[in-house]
């Protein structure tokens, strides 16, 4: 591992966004290589997906978020150097080659110092509004832990942590998406107004929360209507955002077609509940971890690896590849159910996408692990 001096350490985001690149290129091999991991291949899936990429992820935003929250200086490179070491733990406890008592805190270190860390900022600043996230990491770890431990089933956890996650992008990204939008349409296209109200957002929430507190409850149909709801109204938030204007500002289009994720795969799972025999709930879910989450990790992360360039952010080329790659990926895997027979298997087709996308990106990405960490870092202004 490089030393506390080294670039890398610089900036919260540029281990963990490193990391989280690195899971999702390899979340999809195990149905390439079925078992050569020593561990059960649909809980080393689930696992690095959720809480591999996931984790990562969120780790990254958060702590880049951080010092705007708080008013308050970075994360020192010695903490990111033991979150890192703690991700790269958790990644062979999911092997189970170690006793249970042994892997829980192995599994679970990465999301309890995280916790911490933002914990002790937010409180020693005051910043009260902001400890959602604390809870949400907390709510990964045991969702993390119980899945190791055997506490919960394999479609229990996903179901949690998916919905975990889409509320996150649905609050995170819901205010982000806009945001920029709203920047850029006042330079640019100062006749179209954006209005994002508040209480179709805060009604998609509460629908997506309660939708997903149905499906571990059991109750199929209700919460069907309540994520067809919720997709519902998400949509119409995207549709409010003027995304057809936004194709002329790329770096702004990516975020837009990512976020478009999030209404599809809670409108498809919500038809998977009500209609298994039209959508499989595997298909469904797929469009909301392959689709809303990678998406937008991608979407999202990938603007700290874009060039600055008089005020705007572009598009470079690997990025671009890796973006259509990953959203084609998606695409194949939600609609591989009605491709049987084609004489291709579309499932494999989706993971080689998907491992290619992921790959693209990590060579995207490396001009951002040096030098100085451009701020802010998710937007074209400099400071």
């Amino acid at each position: 591992m490089p030393g506390q001096g080294h670039p890398l350490w610089q900036a919260a985001y540029r281990p963990l966004f490193l990391c989280a690149g690195a899971s999702a290129l390899f979340a999809p091999t195990v149905w390439l290589w079925p078992g050569g991991f020593g561990a059960d291949p649909l809980l080393w899936h689930l696992h690095e997906l959720l809480f591999g990429m996931g984790g990562a992820a969120v780790g990254g935003y958060l702590l880049t978020a951080l010092p705007a929250w708080t008013g308050g200086g970075s994360v020192s490179p010695r903490t990111l150097q033991a979150l890192t070491l703690l991700w790269l733990t958790a990644r062979l406890s999911v092997i189970k080659v170690l006793p249970v008592w042994l892997l829980l805190p192995l599994g679970s270190g990465y999301f309890a110092l995280l916790a911490v860390v933002l914990a002790h900022a937010l409180l020693t600043a005051g910043a009260w509004s902001r400890l959602w996230s604390v809870a949400a990491v907390a709510a990964l770890g045991l969702g993390s832990s119980a899945l190791q431990a055997g506490m919960l089933s394999a479609s229990m956890v996903p179901g949690a942590m998916v919905f975990l996650f889409a509320l996150l992008i649905g609050g995170i990204g819901g205010r982000a998406v806009p945001a920029f939008t709203r920047s850029w349409l006042q330079k640019e296209a100062p006749l179209h107004q954006l209005r994002d109200r508040r209480l179709l957002s805060l009604t998609a929430q509460a629908a997506t929360a309660l939708g997903g507190g149905l499906v571990l409850a059991g109750q199929e149909t209700p919460a069907g209507i309540c994520l067809l709801t919720a997709g519902t109204i998400q949509g119409l938030r995207l549709a409010s955002w003027h995304p057809l204007s936004a194709r002329r500002y790329p770096a702004l289009s990516l975020l837009h077609l990512a976020w478009a994720w999030l209404p599809i795969g809670l409108i498809l799972m919500g038809t998977a509940l009500l209609r298994p025999d039209l959508l499989p709930p595997a298909t469904a879910l797929h469009a909301l971890t392959m689709g809303a989450m990678g998406m937008m990790i991608l979407a999202i992360s990938g603007r700290a690896a874009m060039e600055r360039r008089g005020g705007r952010l572009m598009v470079g080329r690997g990025l671009a590849v890796a973006f259509i790659l990953i959203w084609l990926a998606t695409a194949l895997r939600v609609l591989a159910p009605f491709l049987i027979g084609i004489g291709t298997d579309p499932i494999m087709a989706s993971a080689a996408l998907w491992i290619a996308g992921w790959a693209a990106y990590l060579w995207a990405l490396r001009p951002a692990l040096k030098g100085e960490p451009p701020w802010p870092v998710f937007s074209a202004r400099r400071e």
